[in-house]
C-alpha cells in the first residue's frame, strides 16, 4: 500500500472535516474501502470505488462503487455503480448513472439514485425495475452474478 493511500485512508477514517479533506483536494487513490460499524462494533456496511478522487468540498468522486450491506456479519445486499459522488461527512452517495441492487431474492436496477447510509436507504429516480427470483441464491450475491444481465421478467423480452 502506497504512503498517500495509507494517508488518505485514514483521512475518511478518522473523520476528517471538510476542511481538512480540502488540503486532499485532487489526490486519487486505486482500491478505494471504506467500512462502517455499529455501536457493537460491527460491520454494517462497506464502501469500495476502484478510484477516489478527493474534492475541495470534502466530497469524494469514485468509480467503480460496490457497497455491501450487512445483516449479522452477512452480506444482505451489495450495490454497484460506475460512478457517484460520496460525502462521508453526512453518509450520502448519489450518482446519475445506472445502479443494480442484488439481494438474495431480487435484483433492482435504474439509473440516477441517492444513498443515506445513516438510515441504509436507496432511491432510484429513473426506469427503477424490480426482479423477484425464487431461484436466485447466494453465488448472485457475487460481483460477477451483479455484473451480469438480469433475466427477463415473466411476460418480458
Amino acid at each position: 500500500m502506497s504512503w498517500r493511500r495509507a494517508v488518505l485512508g485514514a483521512a475518511v477514517l478518522l473523520g476528517w472535516s471538510s476542511g481538512a479533506f480540502a488540503q486532499l483536494e485532487g489526490q486519487a487513490v486505486k482500491g478505494f474501502r471504506l467500512p462502517e460499524y455499529d455501536e457493537d462494533g460491527k460491520l454494517k456496511q462497506q464502501l469500495y470505488g476502484e478510484t477516489a478522487t478527493f474534492l475541495a468540498d470534502g466530497i469524494i468522486q469514485l468509480t467503480g462503487l460496490k457497497i455491501e450491506i450487512f445483516h449479522k456479519g452477512e452480506v444482505t445486499a451489495r450495490v454497484f455503480s460506475p460512478t457517484c459522488a460520496y460525502d462521508p461527512n453526512r453518509k450520502r452517495a448519489a450518482s446519475k448513472d445506472h445502479i443494480r441492487v442484488v439481494t438474495e431474492k431480487a435484483v433492482l436496477t435504474g439509473d440516477g439514485f441517492a444513498w443515506n447510509g445513516e438510515n441504509e436507504q436507496f432511491q432510484i429516480f429513473k426506469n427503477a425495475k424490480v426482479v423477484l427470483d425464487g431461484s436466485l441464491d447466494a453465488d448472485a450475491l457475487a460481483p460477477e452474478a451483479a455484473s451480469a444481465a438480469v433475466p427477463p421478467a415473466a411476460g418480458e423480452e
